[in-house]
């Protein structure tokens, strides 16, 4: 079970074995330079947080706090521009109205083809 702590209040879960998402929660990580965020491959949990499945965490990306808020994909990074500092540029474009439509859609295609596209294992 994944649990955030009162400095580190979210958690970000992430599929390893997929190199274009292991090098941007590296990347990512290094920006969150007040460390609000635990970063956390999927294949280290013991068990999927409660409310999602392994097939959850393998298709998207997960941003869950310590209660029962799980926010998926698009939107999970669309949160982290508020989160931390050095993304917050990137916070009107990802907020700007009807951009999460675009956003989740390409989010979606992008996940679905990583493998394919990113020679992820």
């Amino acid at each position: 079970m994944v649990k955030a702590t009162k400095n580190n209040s979210l958690v970000l879960i992430y599929d390893a074995n997929c190199r274009l998402c292991a090098t941007l929660a590296r990347w990512l990580s290094r920006a969150d330079v007040l460390q609000q965020i635990i970063w956390t491959p999927y294949q280290s949990l013991d068990a999927p947080p409660s409310g999602l499945s392994w097939d959850d965490l393998k298709r998207s990306a997960y941003l869950v706090d310590g209660g029962d808020q799980q926010i998926e994909g698009f939107y999970a990074f669309r949160m982290l521009t508020v989160r931390i500092v050095l993304l917050a540029p990137l916070a009107p474009i990802f907020w700007f109205p009807g951009v999460n439509v675009v956003g989740s859609a390409l989010y979606r295609w992008v996940a679905r083809n990583r493998y394919r596209l990113f020679g992820c294992s």
